[in-house]
């Protein structure tokens, strides 16, 4: 089984795909910014988030070397070293004693075996078998704890006054002054003492005070940790780097932080970007339902999806476009709203004003696009209506400039903090100028594609100059003018009701256009000439009359009319019947059938073919009436109103009774004008006025 997935729902995941397109996450390990110091800016940076500006290695390293000099230097005192000493002096002196007495052996001898265990000079050992060793050895130990009382240091360094050194679980502070050094110690020894004694002292003395690397970069790092590694945070919505400016030091700086940023941005900034973005995607289609239910305008009908559909997607198109040019107030959003409001109304135009501004403001974080597309598209909006010819479309360009030009300057000197930028000037009055172009420019094709007709296209079709009019003033004088006629009641009476006047005009002009087909046969025409009629049968003559409604829809869709005027030729009739010679057939005797004399319909379905049918039986009534007065023609208007209602003829469009008598109000005020009615008079006594009037005056 084939899965069939409605269009509706089709769409709905082509704009997503399209928006997350337009709007692509955070770039991961690449550049967002082709940029050098010196260079000039090729457009506006602007933090998208806030961050921080790291410190480079070489300032973290210095600020290291800083502390370095800072801290103390820890040094581990070993107690054990004096004792060790004093055990290697014994035991050398044991060696030679046992060396010396046990084994006899000759002097050079003692010394090289020696010297295999201690590196220990040939004259020092020489010295030692020759002198009284106890009471030398007893003397170097002495000597020598006297250096580790006051402690020897194996590395004094110079940059280092004070140190900490660490005895078991205590720690003290102490001047390295104080201390000695192995070199300082090494002086003393050999200025105090005869060179075999010093050589002896220097071979078994060491530092009992050692310097310990690890717990000095230990603590090192402890204070090198809590120090900062930014030198400065860089807030949401700042500007980094003006449009034509040179890039400096410090903005490299930052741009290279935020390049860093975007590069270890990592899945979860791109998931969570994705994520909220398409959650302010889903609101605003959210709002777009949410706002047909409201307004009762169907946009998930197909015709109205698929405009909806193509408009929005060319727009982010577009501004994706201008976007990555860095020309935003170029992004023709007056076009766009242009079409909204023609294709819907105005108030569905502001809304769709809203939403596109969103669409950039918002996910590009941007209050100046934000401003500027609202304010652009909110002008847009309410200056269609005043466009009712096609040169009256410079008017809403002069408007919408203006409103550019203000919110530029606003943005520049404000929003920016700024001075005002020439080339943003430049680009919102071209902006206006080229939203124009376009809408003169395709505002055919979407009526062509969308089936929908504006009233700059009515006009057009509503020039009485048009070659179907001539022709029809020529071959059916009467109804031309009947058809002028019922267009000016049209149209009065739409402005009354809240209908479309130049709909119901210009479909008035066109309701009757299938008599050309047969002039003739029309009452309106028969002038000076034999009505065809009386060698008909009552059926044949009905089948002419009814057949206008059918020629008229050929002839307008062979002229390609729009459908709104072609439903007006169809329903201009509804479901009437021909009653003239419906009674001439019951008549003559005939068994008949009352729908053969009907008009096939539909009956109306809007405010003007409804307003086209009561103007259209109006206009003929008062017609055929002889020594036109008011009365008369307020008993007409009465009289033909209630019968297209009680026949049903209404009952399909929304015409309600109230409507019905601001209806009869409006034909009245055409009609007296049209007709003349002359004024009743009482010719016996010469007193003007109504019947009522006459009897009250003659009273």
């Amino acid at each position: 089984m084939r899965l069939k997935i409605p269009p509706k729902y089709l769409i709905l995941i082509g704009a997503i795909l399209l928006l997350n397109a337009v709007f692509p996450p955070p770039p991961v390990g690449t550049k967002r910014y082709e940029v050098a110091q010196g260079e000039i800016a090729r457009q506006d940076i602007i933090a998208p988030y806030d961050f921080f500006i790291p410190k480079t290695e070489d300032e973290l390293y210095e600020e290291r070397m800083e502390i370095t000099k800072r801290i103390p230097p820890v040094y581990i005192l070993d107690r054990s070293v004096q004792g060790s000493v004093r055990e290697e002096l014994a035991t050398l002196n044991m060696y030679l004693d046992s060396l010396e007495k046990t084994a006899k052996l000759p002097r050079d001898s003692i010394i090289g075996i020696v010297q295999r265990t201690y590196a220990i000079e040939y004259s020092t050992l020489s010295y030692l078998l020759k002198t009284n060793r106890n009471r030398l050895f007893r003397d170097i130990g002495a000597e020598l704890d006297e250096f580790y009382s006051g402690g020897v240091i194996d590395v004094k360094k110079p940059q280092y006054r004070i140190i900490t050194i660490i005895d078991n679980d205590k720690e003290i502070v102490e001047s390295a002054e104080i201390l000695y050094s192995i070199a300082q110690a090494e002086s003393i020894i050999v200025k105090n003492h005869r060179d075999e004694t010093a050589r002896l002292m220097r071979f078994f003395l060491k530092p009992n005070i050692v310097y310990n690397e690890k717990r000095t970069n230990g603590r090192v790092e402890e204070v090198f940790a809590n120090i900062p590694k930014t030198k400065g945070k860089v807030l949401k919505g700042e500007l980094i780097v003006e449009k034509h400016k040179r890039i400096t030091e410090s903005a490299m700086e930052k741009i290279s932080a935020l390049e860093t940023t975007y590069i270890s941005i990592g899945t979860w900034e791109i998931v969570k970007t994705v994520l909220f973005r398409n959650l302010i995607f889903l609101s605003l289609m959210y709002l777009v339902f949410r706002l047909s239910i409201v307004s009762g305008v169907h946009f998930f009908e197909k015709k109205n999806l698929y405009f909806i559909a193509l408009l929005t997607g060319a727009y982010l198109v577009v501004g994706y476009l201008v976007n990555i040019t860095n020309v935003i107030y170029l992004l023709p959003i007056s076009f766009f709203i242009f079409l909204f409001a023609l294709y819907f109304n105005m108030y569905i135009a502001l809304v769709f004003s809203i939403i596109f501004a969103a669409l950039f403001g918002i996910t590009y974080n941007s209050m100046p696009v934000l401003l500027f597309l609202l304010v652009s598209g909110i002008v847009s909006a309410f200056s269609t209506q005043t466009i009712n010819t096609r040169h009256s479309v410079y008017r809403p360009m002069i408007y919408i400039a203006l409103a550019n030009v203000v919110a530029i300057v606003f943005i520049d000197m404000y929003l920016l903090n700024g001075r005002i930028q020439l080339v943003h000037i430049g680009e919102g009055v071209l902006n206006s100028i080229l939203g124009g172009v376009l809408f003169v420019l395709f505002l055919p094709i979407f009526e062509r594609l969308f089936d929908f007709t504006t009233d700059l296209t009515l006009l057009e079709l509503g020039n009485l100059n048009l070659p179907l009019f001539k022709e029809m003033a020529l071959e059916a004088p009467g109804s031309y003018h009947h058809s002028i006629v019922v267009g000016s009641l049209a149209e009065a009476a739409a402005r009354v009701i809240d209908a479309d006047p130049i709909l119901a005009r210009v479909g008035a002009y066109y309701h009757d256009i299938g008599k050309l087909k047969k002039p003739e046969y029309f009452i309106e025409n028969q002038i000076g000439v034999k009505n065809p009629h009386d060698n008909l049968k009552p059926q044949m003559s009905a089948l002419i009359i009814i057949s206008h409604v059918k020629d008229g829809v050929d002839m307008a869709k062979k002229m390609k009319l729009p459908k709104t005027l072609v439903s007006i030729i169809e329903q201009h009739h509804g479901t009437t019947a021909v009653e003239l010679f419906y009674k001439k057939a019951m008549g003559n005797g005939e068994d008949v059938q009352e729908d053969t004399f009907r008009y096939p319909g539909p009956k109306p379905k809007n405010k003007e073919a409804a307003l086209i049918m009561l103007a259209d039986t109006v206009e003929a009534a008062a017609r055929s009436e002889k020594n036109i007065t008011v009365t008369k023609l307020q008993k007409i208007l009465k009289e033909s109103v209630l019968k297209k209602f009680n026949d049903g003829q209404l009952d399909d469009c929304p015409v309600h009774r109230q409507d019905l008598e601001n209806i009869k109000t409006a034909f009245l005020s055409i009609l007296t004008g049209v007709f003349h009615p002359r004024i009743e008079y009482d010719i016996k006594n010469n007193i003007p006025g109504s019947p009522k009037e006459v009897k009250k005056n003659r009273e």
